[in-house]
């Protein structure tokens, strides 16, 4: 299916981002969910200081290529859609914001530090890590807990012996459904974990009409917010071991392409309740999508500082997921480490009693701001 011509470069750059991560995080086999706006947002801070073949790695892993976004529209895009985030309404939360964190030793140049506050409405803050590495940790840890919430006291544990700036994302969200779940329905149930293992979990219920859709061998369904500019998507694949060929089958137009064959029905949801906790270095999953150089001295930083013994330590990635009865409560962030060497009317039924996808998405812009699958649930 073609593209819908109303999707912005930089959400087509973003949803390539997040399919092809999900592609490789699902290998794992377990419960995954992660903000590929926020790896995004983070690792553009980090292409815009980059040259040469480092630049080109970057640009084809984060999907600018597919996009066609040239450096100047990548810009001038996230400038606005940070821009548009500040003005959402009071029906729900949803902020990003970024920092850069370096040594006050280490020389960045004034023209990058201009570019990601102009672009990024970054906060630039030194500190001393050589000297003061752990006090630098609770900083940046307080920074993140503060911008989630709390819903993410601590982000990173340790730092390596010659870190000399960290780039910072951070993502916040919370809205209420915009038809709300009542507690009361709420009962134990079977969820049949990795497509087998039934375990008994609080399964939510509701029947009222939503979007929704089904294909060969897989439903959807979008559960907005209250302000109905986000929402949550669930594709529900038809087999209870039907998860891995529905992952297959994902590209970075499916909540596009999934979204114009869906019709407002009459559906009977059951949907359980979870919470959901997911922290990973990210360095492998990059190095699996071609990106290299960035990782070892030499990586052509020119733009933030000409050393050639500067590279990428480490990208750490931590996202929370709360879903109940009223709504969801996301949170994620990202810290990259730089440091230097040394149909028809009827009632429809969506049973979640076994695996499956979802996005929270941005429904203006298509942009999926948080995405994963449940495999398997606890008590």
């Amino acid at each position: 299916m073609t593209e819908p011509a109303d999707v912005s470069p930089l959400t087509k750059a973003n949803n390539h981002l997040a399919v092809e991560l999900m592609k490789l995080l699902g290998e794992e086999g377990k419960n995954v969910f992660f903000s590929p706006f926020s790896l995004s947002t983070a690792m553009a801070m980090l292409y815009l200081g980059t040259q040469g073949q480092t630049s080109k790695e970057l640009r084809h892993a984060l999907g600018y290529h597919v996009a066609n976004l040239e450096d100047s529209d990548l810009t001038s895009s996230c400038r606005k859609y940070l821009d548009d985030l500040e003005k959402t309404p009071d029906s729900y939360v949803l902020s990003c914001a970024n920092s850069i964190v370096s040594d006050k030793s280490f020389a960045v140049k004034e023209a990058f530090k201009s570019t990601v506050v102009e672009t990024f409405k970054a906060l630039l803050v030194e500190v001393d890590f050589l000297n003061e590495k752990e006090k630098a940790i609770e900083q940046i840890n307080d920074w993140v807990s503060t911008k989630t919430q709390k819903m993410i006291p601590q982000l990173l544990d340790k730092l390596p012996p010659l870190t000399v700036m960290v780039l910072l994302n951070a993502v916040y969200f919370k809205g209420n459904w915009l038809t709300q779940f009542n507690a009361k329905h709420t009962n134990k149930e079977k969820f049949h974990s990795r497509g087998n293992e039934a375990k008994k979990v609080d399964m939510m219920h509701l029947k009222e009409e939503f979007a929704y859709m089904e294909e060969d061998s897989f439903k959807a369904l979008e559960l907005p917010y209250k302000g109905k500019e986000v929402a949550m998507m669930i594709l529900l694949p038809h087999k209870v071991d039907g998860l891995k060929k529905l992952e297959s089958k994902l590209s970075s137009s499916f909540v596009q392409n999934t979204k114009k064959n869906m019709y407002t029905r009459k559906v009977a949801v059951s949907l359980p309740k979870f919470r959901m906790e997911y922290s990973k270095s990210m360095v492998d999953d990059f190095k699996k999508m071609g990106v290299n150089k960035i990782f070892f001295p030499g990586g052509e930083f020119d733009g933030i500082n000409p050393s050639k013994d500067l590279y990428v330590a480490d990208i750490v990635h931590k996202a929370v997921l709360v879903v109940n009865e009223e709504g969801s409560e996301a949170a994620a962030a990202t810290a990259v480490v730089m440091a230097l060497r040394c149909a028809p009317k009827r009632e429809f039924t969506f049973v979640a009693d076994h695996p499956f996808l979802f996005v929270i998405y941005d429904t203006r812009s298509n942009l999926i701001l948080f995405m994963g699958k449940v495999e398997t649930l606890e008590n």
